[in-house]
């Protein structure tokens, strides 16, 4: 429950407005779903008063994703937008909020694998909780995880892959968060558990790894490329590797959810002087002059 307001955050839940702490999910009717993986989403956040940043871009991706694994969806592009807006303008009074949309496979046919009916749609309403203002301050470290996500330009709802990350490379160096490399030469960067990534070389330039189906097509990495190639920043989409990240200035990661965040070190290797550099400050001030005329 929001400190803001008395009144529960209202979720959607399959046909229901609920409140977020009593969503649950009838096994039953969704052993696709819950037995057979088959589950899509997106997180995005509000701001300005209700606005959704960026929902077309959201919205867009989640019908990728649906058409890449054949998923039958119960509305069409404008009735996901209705829904999420609806979902929004009943949780205004609690502020800013974060929302986390899913379809999930729903009820089984009688062979027990695929579908029987339409996915089961969810929009799930939390306050929106920003990272560790330390996170800023000092900057997070990294580590890096041998693996490359099942069907990498869709974002599934699986992240087993990111749990055995922290429960072992992150724990070992103790890091913040854990970072994906190729399992085809374990040098090759791709993404975060829950973030893309950037770099800034010597020269200033800022770099990523590009969508070319190892990695998800983030849509604050889209954000931040647009601001950079606005502002006159060379930016580029480029092949990066764990041994070039001695030799950069600066490190971040984005996401929906966390904005940026700059990254001082990535297992043994220390970025820059070890502390938040120069671009990531000046990218945090164009998203920030952004989202607030957004």
């Amino acid at each position: 429950m929001n400190s803001m307001n008395n009144k529960p955050m209202l979720s959607y839940a399959n046909g229901n407005y609920i409140p977020t702490e009593a969503v649950s999910i009838n096994v039953s009717n969704d052993m696709v779903g819950t037995f057979r993986g088959y589950r899509i989403f997106t997180a995005c956040r509000t701001l300005n008063g209700g606005k959704v940043f960026r929902i077309e871009d959201h919205v867009e991706r989640l019908f990728r994703s649906a058409k890449e694994l054949s998923m039958d969806l119960p509305h069409d592009r404008d009735g996901l937008k209705d829904l999420i807006i609806s979902v929004v303008e009943k949780n205004k009074a609690h502020g800013d909020m974060l929302l986390e949309i899913m379809y999930s496979g729903g009820k089984a046919a009688p062979a027990g694998v695929a579908p029987e009916n339409p996915a089961h749609v969810y929009v799930l309403v939390f306050p929106l909780t920003p990272p560790p203002h330390d996170w800023h301050v000092k900057g997070i470290s990294l580590a890096s995880f041998t693996y490359q996500r099942q069907w990498p330009n869709v974002k599934l709802l699986n992240y087993v892959g990111g749990v055995v990350a922290h429960q072992t490379v992150v724990k070992k160096y103790g890091a913040t968060e854990a970072l994906f490399v190729s399992p085809i030469d374990s040098q090759t960067i791709l993404e975060g558990t829950t973030f893309s990534l950037f770099v800034v070389d010597g020269n200033d330039n800022v770099i990523t790894p590009p969508v070319n189906g190892t990695i998800l097509d983030g849509i604050t990495r889209k954000v931040i490329l647009e601001l950079v190639w606005k502002a006159g920043i060379t930016a580029e989409e480029r092949k990066i590797t764990l041994a070039e990240l001695s030799n950069v200035n600066e490190v971040l990661l984005t996401s929906s959810t966390r904005n940026i965040v700059p990254v001082v070190k990535v297992d043994d290797t220390v970025i820059g002087d070890g502390v938040p550099g120069p671009m990531v400050k000046l990218l945090n001030k164009l998203l920030a002059d952004y989202q607030r005329t957004y």
